[in-house]
C-alpha cells in the first residue's frame, strides 16, 4: 500500500484514536481495498490503521498462485468500527478468503499490547477519499448493515450456487428420469432442459427487502388497483411498516447499501435491487408529502451516487430507454404538488436543473408509457 503524506502530529492522533483492522497472512499480490480505495498488498502487509469510526467496506480478490496478473471475483464485507477498535482477522488459505471469525480475547489483548510494533506493517487509511465515502454511506447504520449482510458476512460478486436436486451420480439422474451425461442432445432446448436447476447457497445471499409484487391492498376495487399501480405509496408504506417502522430513513440506508455492493462489490443483483427500490420511492406520490425528510435526503443521495456513474449507464442497449430519466421525471412531477413543502420543491427543481445541465437529460418530454393511447374505432362508430 502506498504511504500517504500526513502531518506527524495528525498521524499520531489518528493512530491512537482511529480503529485498526489486522488481516494476517493475506497472500502477497492480493488485491485488497477499503471503501473507495484498493491496492495490491506486499509481503509485509498486515492490515489498515487510523480508520475513522463508522461503516466501512473491506474488499479483496484472491490471485492465481501461478499467474498473479489473474485475480478472482471480488469479495467484501462491511464492518461498523468504533473509536480505538481493534479487529483481528485471518486469511483462510484453503478457502482463499478472509475468515470473519472473531479473534480470541487472548489474541486480541496480545495484539493490542504489540500494536506499536505492528505499525510498520499497517497501511494508513486514505483520508483523501473519506468525504466521498461518507456521502455515499451516511444512512447505512448498524441496524441496516446487520439486516442486509449475508448470514456468513461475505458479499461476493458472483453468488455461490448449489443444485436444487442432487444429480452428480448416475442413480440420482435415473431417479429424476434424466438421461446420462454422455447421452447426445438432439436440440438446444433439450440441452437447456438437462442443465440442473440451481439456487443460491443458503446464508450467502444479500438479504435485500422484498419489494411487494402486489402494489394494492387485498379487496381493492378496480379504481383502487389503478390508483395504487400508478402511485406506489401503498407498497412503499408496506415496506417501511414491515422493515423500517422505527426509522423510515433506514430505507435510504438500504438504497445506499445496494449501491455500494454494486459500485464497489461488483454485485449486479445489487444494482437491480437499487433500481427497484429507487423506482418504488420515486413513484410514491402520497408518500412524498408524508415522508418529506426522506425524499429530501433521497435527492442528496442521488446527487452523490450519480456522480459516480457515466450518464449513459442507465440507457437500455436494445430500447435506448433511460430508466433513470423516466423514473426521475415522474418524481419531479410529484414534487410539484402544492402539498409538498416549498423547501423540498425548490431542492427538487435545483436537482432537476443540475441533471439537465450535467447529463443533458430531458425531463420535459412525455414518457411513452404515460402518453395517451389512441384507439381506432370501427367506421360508423360515434362517441358522444
Amino acid at each position: 500500500m502506498a504511504e500517504m503524506q500526513m502531518d506527524q502530529a495528525l498521524a499520531k492522533q489518528l493512530f491512537f484514536e482511529g480503529a485498526t483492522v489486522i488481516i494476517l497472512k493475506m497472500p502477497e499480490g492480493t488485491e485488497f481495498g477499503i471503501d473507495y480505495n484498493s491496492w495490491q498488498v506486499g509481503p509485509k502487509f498486515c492490515g489498515v490503521k487510523m480508520i475513522p469510526p463508522g461503516i466501512h467496506f473491506f474488499h479483496y480478490s484472491s490471485v492465481d498462485k501461478n499467474n498473479r496478473k489473474e485475480s478472482g471475483p471480488r469479495t467484501g464485507f462491511f464492518l461498523n468500527l468504533q473509536q480505538h477498535d481493534l479487529k483481528i482477522l485471518h486469511w483462510d488459505k484453503q478457502r482463499e478468503e478472509v475468515d470473519l471469525t472473531p479473534a480470541s480475547e487472548n489474541e486480541s489483548e496480545a495484539m493490542r499490547v504489540n500494536l506499536k510494533e505492528m505499525d510498520k506493517f499497517l497501511g494508513p487509511y486514505p483520508y483523501n477519499t473519506l468525504k466521498k465515502w461518507v456521502s455515499l454511506t451516511n444512512f447505512i447504520n448498524e441496524f441496516v448493515m446487520q439486516k442486509l449482510q449475508p448470514e456468513n458476512g461475505q458479499i461476493c460478486a458472483f453468488s455461490e450456487v448449489l443444485p436444487v436436486l442432487p444429480g452428480k451420480y448416475t442413480q440420482d439422474r435415473i431417479e429424476q428420469n434424466l438421461p446420462q451425461y454422455d447421452t447426445e442432445c438432439k436440440s438446444y432446448a433439450e440441452g437447456l432442459a438437462r442443465l440442473p436447476k440451481m439456487q443460491v447457497k443458503p446464508g450467502t445471499e444479500i438479504r435485500f427487502t422484498k419489494i411487494p409484487k402486489q402494489m394494492y391492498p387485498e379487496g381493492a376495487t378496480p379504481e383502487e388497483v389503478t390508483k395504487h399501480s400508478m402511485d406506489l405509496s401503498y407498497a412503499l408504506e408496506t415496506v417501511i411498516n414491515q422493515h423500517y417502522a422505527s426509522n423510515s430513513q433506514d430505507v435510504l440506508g438500504e438504497l445506499q447499501f445496494a449501491f455500494i455492493c454494486f459500485l464497489i462489490g461488483n454485485v449486479y443483483d445489487a444494482f437491480e435491487h437499487w433500481k427497484k427500490l429507487l423506482n418504488l420511492l420515486c413513484r410514491s406520490e402520497e408518500a412524498i408529502v408524508k415522508y418529506q425528510a426522506v425524499f429530501s435526503n433521497l435527492i442528496s443521495i442521488l446527487y452523490h451516487q450519480l456522480s459516480e456513474i457515466p450518464a449513459d449507464f442507465f440507457v437500455d442497449i436494445v430500447s435506448q430507454d433511460n430508466f433513470l430519466t423516466n423514473t426521475l421525471q415522474v418524481f419531479f412531477s410529484y414534487t410539484c404538488n402544492p402539498a409538498v413543502d416549498r423547501t423540498l420543491r425548490k431542492k427538487a427543481e435545483r436537482f432537476k436543473a443540475h441533471l439537465t445541465k450535467k447529463f443533458k437529460w430531458d425531463f420535459e418530454a412525455e414518457p411513452e408509457d404515460c402518453a395517451p393511447i389512441v384507439v381506432e374505432l370501427p367506421e360508423g362508430t360515434f362517441v358522444d
